[in-house]
This record gives C-alpha cells, sequence and structure tokens, in this order.
C-alpha cells in the first residue's frame, strides 16, 4: 500500500518483508529467464545466419550471467537476515565513507551527483565494505530517481547513533513499484549488475545487521528520500 503524500512507508516486517523478497526475486529472474528461453528456442533451428547466431549465444550468455549474479546477491542478503553472516568489524569513520561512496557512484554512473554534508562524530564499529555498498545502494537510488540526477546527503551524529538523510528535490516519491522498475535498470556495464530493487534489499539487509534501519521518506518540500539509522555501537546478540 502507498502511504499518502508526507508520511514515510514504513520498513516492510515479518511477513510483508518475506513477501517484497519473493516478488523482488521472481521479478529480477522473470527478464533473463524469458530472454535465454526466448534465445535458446532461436537457436534450435538451422536458419541462422552467423552473426545471428552469435548474437543470440552472446545473449543467452550475458543473461546467464546477471542471473548468477542475481543468486549471489540474494544469498548475501538471506545470509544477512538469518545471521550466518557476521559483519567485520572495524572502526569506521561514517563522513568518509560517505564521500567515497559518492564519489565512487559519480565516477560508475555518468551524471549523476551528490553533494555530502556530513558532520565530525564518534566512529562506528561496523563493516566498512558493506556500509559503502549500503551508502552507495541508497544513494544512488534517490539520486537516479531525480530529474537532475542528483541527491543532497546529510549526516550527524546523536546519543542515538548517526543519521544519514538523502534527499533530491526533483524526484517524486519512490515505490516499491518504481523500485521494481528498476531506475538503474539493465546492468550490462559490470557494476550495473543490480537493479534498484537489488541494490535496497542489499541496503536494507546490510542495515539490519548493523542494528540499523534504512526507510524510504518523502515530503513536498524536500522531495523524495531516504533516511539510513546507525545505532553508535553493534548489538553483539
Amino acid at each position: 500500500m502507498t502511504p499518502e503524500p508526507g508520511t514515510p512507508p514504513r520498513a516492510p516486517e515479518g511477513g510483508a518483508q518475506q513477501a517484497r523478497f519473493l516478488a523482488v526475486v521472481s521479478h529480477e529472474l522473470r527478464t533473463p529467464l524469458t530472454t535465454i528461453a526466448s534465445f535458446t528456442e532461436s537457436l534450435d533451428t538451422d536458419s541462422l545466419a552467423p552473426a545471428e547466431r552469435s548474437v543470440a549465444l552472446a545473449a543467452v550468455r550475458r543473461n546467464t550471467e546477471r542471473m548468477l549474479a542475481l543468486v549471489e546477491d540474494l544469498m548475501l542478503v538471506g545470509r544477512l537476515q538469518t545471521g550466518d553472516l557476521e559483519p567485520r568489524r572495524t572502526a569506521v569513520d561514517l563522513p568518509a565513507l560517505i564521500t567515497e561512496a559518492a564519489e565512487l557512484l559519480a565516477s560508475r554512473e555518468p551524471y549523476t551527483d551528490a553533494t555530502v554534508r556530513a558532520d565530525s562524530g564518534p566512529a562506528l564499529s561496523a563493516d566498512g565494505p558493506l556500509l559503502r555498498d549500503l551508502l552507495y545502494a541508497v544513494i544512488g537510488t534517490v539520486a537516479s530517481g531525480a530529474a537532475d540526477r542528483s541527491a543532497t546527503v546529510q549526516a550527524s551524529a546523536g546519543r542515538q547513533g548517526w543519521t544519514v538523510r538523502v534527499t533530491a528535490r526533483q524526484s517524486e516519491q519512490l515505490t516499491d513499484e518504481q523500485l521494481m522498475a528498476g531506475m538503474l535498470a539493465l546492468p550490462e556495464p559490470p557494476h550495473r549488475r543490480r537493479s534498484t530493487a537489488v541494490w535496497m534489499l542489499l541496503a536494507e539487509a546490510i542495515a539490519a545487521a548493523h542494528g540499523g534501519s534504512v526507510r524510504l521518506t518523502y515530503t513536498p518540500e524536500a522531495g523524495a528520500g531516504a533516511e539510513i539509522g546507525l545505532p553508535p555501537t553493534i548489538p553483539t546478540g
């Protein structure tokens, strides 16, 4: 259900989370499987010219690799959700990591930009590479939905831990339907192997493994965005 404008959607829990996970899996598998089935059928004929056969084989290979990458991503999400994969904790400078994730996004996604405004604060005991993936996913999702493909990232530390807000003024409210459509869509370059929906599944799983959360937000004044909450310490139990 889509919330009323101005009301941030609640993070999925329990059965709703499982239903969303299954919806993303089925949606993500449908396109490559359909493509493979179609080109495999065309290959099962003697009428294809050599050039056409090469195109078909390349499409089958590309979509097979896409499914293998998807399976790896979903296994990672599952391991994080069940606690089978524990974050490798080190002292992490969150403002520096946000800047690194924003710069990485700008280098990989042409015309995508993020302005970072991060206060100084205590280091986090967290898994740096996983948190970078989380930040990259959220910043990329919000920025890619904006008309100017830009986002603003604000981070501040308080008694409850770190809060990272990512907003894009020229963006409509993000919904599950938009995420499933995939604004970072077709994973042709290597860095685009994940769709937006999978990126957000990963972001939510990484945040939860660190005792935190990710939620989509929207107000007419600030536009669409997301809020990441990370506690000052990571629960050990």
